[in-house]
C-alpha cells in the first residue's frame, strides 16, 4: 500500500510539473505575441524613440567624456548637433546624387539598346520557346476575360475650397508627417542622452520593485559594451564605404562618392546589405562602359571588399563583439523588416545587440542570451550538455572522449562536465527541465567519469596513500565527490568511493576494514550536517589516527561544528583538497626517510574569500544548490 501510494504521489508530481511547464511555454508564446503586436500598431511611436535610443547608446560614451570639459548639458547638445548635421547632409547627398545617376544614365541609352539585343541574341532556343509560350498564354488569358459592356460613368466633382485645400496638402503630408519623427527623434535623443544617469537609476529602482536583481554597474558595463561596438562597426562600415568610393573612382565609375556613401549606410543590413549595395552600381557599370569587363569588376569589389571588412578587419578592430549568432542576426533583420518595413532593416543589428547584451544582465531576459547569443568560446560543454537534453547518450559520449582525448582528463572534468552540471542544477532550480532529464543526465555523467579515468595510466605514489571518500548519511550527491576522487586517482592516490545511501554505521565498519590514511567527506546539504557530525564523531572514535577532509556547501558554512567534531581539514575548493593530500604525502615520506617528524594534525590552510572559491566550492557538488552558490 505504502508503495503504491508513494508511486502515486510521485506521477501526481510529475503531472502537475508538466503542467506547470506547459502553462509556462504557453504564457511566454502569449507574451511574444502580444509584444509583437505592440511594436507593429505603436510603431508611429516605439520607431522614433527606438532611433534615438539606439544613436544615445552609440553616443553615450562621446558625451560622457566631453562632459568632463564642457559640462553636460553643452556636451549632449554639442553631440546631437553634430549627429543631426551628419544625418541631414548624408541624405541630402544621397538624394542629389541619385537624381544625377538617373539622369547619367538616360544619356547612355544606345549602349544599353545593344548590350540588350547583344544578351538576346545569345538566348538558347529552348529558352526562347518557354518565352514565346509564356507570352502566348498570356495573350490567349487576355482574350478570354468578359469585357464591360457600358463603360463606368465617371462624375466629377465640382471645384470648390475644401477640395482645392485637399489638393494642395495631400503631398505635403508625408513630408511633414516625415519632419515630426525626424524632431521627435532629435528631442528623445537630446533628452535620452542628457538624463541617462536618471534613466539607469529609475530602472534599477524599477527592477528591484519587480523583484529583478539588476545592478547600475550592470547597466553601465552593458549599455558601454553595446555603445562600443556599435561604434567600432559604424567605424568598419565607413571605412568599407570610402574603401569603395575609392575603387569605384579608379574604375571610372561615375559619382563614386555617392556609391562609397551608400554602401556605407546599407552595410548596416546583417549579410545581405553589401550585396544590395552592389546592385545599384552593377547596372550603372553595364549602362554606362561598353564592354562587361568593368561591370564584373564593380560587383567583383563589392563583394572582396566586404569580405576583407567581415573577415580580416572586424575580427581585429571588434574581436568577438559580443557573441551575436549570425543565424539570430539574419532572422532578427527580417523580423524587424517585417515589423516596420526599411527603417526596422537598418535598426536590425543595433536592436539585437542591444537585447543580447541586456539578456547577458537582467536574469529575467537571459533567455535572449541564449537565442541571439553565438558561445563560440564555451561551444564545448554547452554542445555536451545539449546532447544530454537531447536523450543522445552516445553522441555526448563521443563528445566528452573526443575532448578527454586531445585535452587530458582534468580540463574535460573542469571545462565540460563541471560547467554541464552546474548548467543544470541552474535549469532544474529555475524549472526549465523536468526531473527526468535531471536524472538521465546524472546517470549518464556518473558513468562517463569513471570512464574517462581509465583511459589514462595512472602513476603510484611510494608509499601508496589509501584515500576513503563518502557522502553524509542522507546526501545523494555524489558526482561532485568522484569527480574529485577521479583527480586523486590521476594524483597517485588509491581512492575508493564507497557508494551512496550508506548508513553511518556501515560507513564506520567499511573504514574499520579498509583502513584509509585520509577519509574524504563530502556534505551538500544543511539538513545532512547532523548526520554528517555523528559520522566524524564515530570516524574519530573508531581510528583516531585517520585524517578527515571534508567539503561541500553545507560543510564549508558549518567549518566550526564539523572542526569541533574531529574533522582536521575543511576544504572549499578543489585545489585546496589535492594539495591538502599532497602535502600529507611529502610530509608522510618525510617521516618514513627520518627527515621530519610525525605529521601534525592540526594545520589548516587558508580559504579563499574570492568568486573564483566560491565558483569552485559550487562545482564540487551538483544539483541546485550547486548553481545558486
Amino acid at each position: 500500500m505504502a508503495s503504491s501510494e508513494a508511486s502515486e504521489t510521485s506521477s501526481s508530481q510529475l503531472q502537475m510539473e508538466d503542467e506547470d511547464s506547459a502553462a509556462g511555454a504557453a504564457r511566454a508564446l502569449l507574451g511574444i505575441i502580444i509584444a509583437t503586436a505592440v511594436l507593429y500598431f505603436a510603431k508611429d511611436i516605439l520607431m522614433p524613440l527606438a532611433m534615438a535610443a539606439i544613436l544615445a547608446v552609440i553616443f553615450s560614451n562621446l558625451a560622457s567624456r566631453l562632459e568632463r570639459f564642457i559640462g553636460r548639458f553643452a556636451s549632449c547638445a554639442l553631440v546631437v548637433a553634430t549627429v543631426v548635421i551628419a544625418i541631414v547632409a548624408l541624405t541630402y547627398f544621397l538624394a542629389v546624387q541619385l537624381t544625377a545617376v538617373a539622369e547619367g544614365v538616360t544619356d547612355h541609352s544606345e549602349n544599353i539598346a545593344r548590350k540588350i539585343n547583344e544578351v538576346q541574341s545569345t538566348t538558347p532556343d529552348w529558352l526562347a520557346h518557354i518565352e514565346y509560350g509564356v507570352k502566348n498564354i498570356e495573350q490567349q488569358l487576355a482574350q478570354t476575360q468578359p469585357r464591360p459592356k457600358h463603360a463606368p460613368t465617371v462624375v466629377q466633382a465640382p471645384a470648390g475650397s475644401a477640395s482645392t485645400v485637399d489638393q494642395i496638402l495631400k503631398p505635403a503630408l508625408p513630408v511633414l508627417s516625415d519632419l515630426t519623427d525626424g524632431l521627435l527623434i532629435i528631442v528623445l535623443f537630446f533628452f535620452l542622452l542628457y538624463g541617462r544617469e536618471d534613466l539607469r537609476y529609475r530602472l534599477v529602482r524599477l527592477t528591484a520593485r519587480i523583484r529583478v536583481t539588476l545592478a547600475a554597474e550592470a547597466i553601465a558595463t552593458a549599455g558601454s559594451t553595446v555603445s562600443q561596438y556599435l561604434l567600432l562597426f559604424s567605424l568598419v562600415n565607413f571605412g568599407y564605404g570610402s574603401s569603395i568610393a575609392i575603387v569605384m573612382w579608379a574604375l571610372g565609375l561615375p559619382n563614386p562618392v555617392f556609391w562609397g556613401a551608400l554602401a556605407f549606410l546599407l552595410r548596416f543590413i546583417p549579410y545581405v546589405g553589401a550585396l544590395i549595395s552592389a546592385v545599384l552600381p552593377t547596372l550603372v557599370a553595364f549602362a554606362v562602359f561598353p564592354g562587361w569587363s568593368r561591370t564584373l569588376e564593380v560587383f567583383g569589389a563589392f563583394v572582396i571588399l566586404d569580405q576583407v571588412a567581415g573577415q580580416f578587419v572586424e575580427p581585429f578592430l571588434i574581436g568577438h563583439g559580443i557573441g551575436l549568432s549570425p543565424l539570430a542576426l539574419l532572422v532578427s533583420a527580417m523580423f524587424w523588416a517585417w515589423l516596420w518595413g526599411l527603417p526596422g532593416l537598418l535598426l536590425a543589428t543595433p536592436l539585437t545587440s542591444c537585447l543580447k547584451v541586456a539578456g547577458d544582465y537582467i536574469p529575467g531576459l537571459n533567455f535572449l542570451s541564449i537565442l541571439l547569443g553565438a558561445d563560440k568560446g564555451r561551444e564545448d560543454y554547452h554542445d555536451y550538455y545539449r546532447k544530454l537534453l537531447e536523450v543522445d547518450q552516445s553522441g555526448a559520449h563521443a563528445l566528452a572522449v573526443r575532448y578527454c582525448d586531445e585535452n587530458g582528463l582534468e580540463p574535460t572534468l573542469v571545462n565540460v562536465i563541471l560547467p554541464a552540471l552546474a548548467m543544470m542544477g541552474q535549469e532544474r532550480a529555475e524549472d526549465h527541465i523536468g526531473p527526468e532529464n535531471q536524472k538521465f543526465i546524472v546517470d549518464t555523467t556518473d558513468q562517463l567519469i569513471g570512464e574517462l579515468g581509465s583511459r589514462f595510466i595512472r602513476p603510484l605514489l611510494t608509499p601508496r596513500i589509501r584515500l576513503l571518500g563518502v557522502c553524509a548519511p542522507g546526501d545523494n550527491h555524489t558526482l561532485g565527490l568522484k569527480i574529485l576522487l577521479e583527480l586523486f586517482r590521476q594524483d597517485g592516490v588509491a581512492a575508493t568511493f564507497l557508494g551512496e545511501g550508506k548508513t553511518t554505521e556501515e560507513i564506520i565498519e567499511f573504514a574499520k576494514r579498509f583502513m584509509p590514511n585520509i577519509i574524504c567527506l563530502s556534505c551538500t546539504f544543511s539538513d545532512c550536517i547532523p548526520a554528517a557530525l555523528e559520522l566524524v564523531r564515530g570516524l574519530k572514535a573508531a581510528l583516531p589516527d585517520q585524517i578527515i577532509l571534508a567539503g561541500g556547501n553545507a560543510a564549508i558554512e558549518h567549518a566550526g561544528e564539523l572542526r569541533a567534531a574531529g574533522c582536521y581539514e575543511l576544504s572549499s575548493t578543489r585545489e585546496h583538497a589535492r594539495r591538502t593530500v599532497r602535502r600529507y604525502a611529502l610530509q608522510r615520506a618525510r617521516s618514513r626517510m627520518g627527515a621530519a617528524g610525525r605529521l601534525l594534525p592540526g594545520f589548516t590552510l587558508t580559504f579563499e574569500s574570492n568568486q573564483n572559491a566560491k565558483t569552485e566550492n559550487a562545482a564540487l557538488t551538483d544539483g541546485p544548490l550547486a548553481a545558486k552558490e
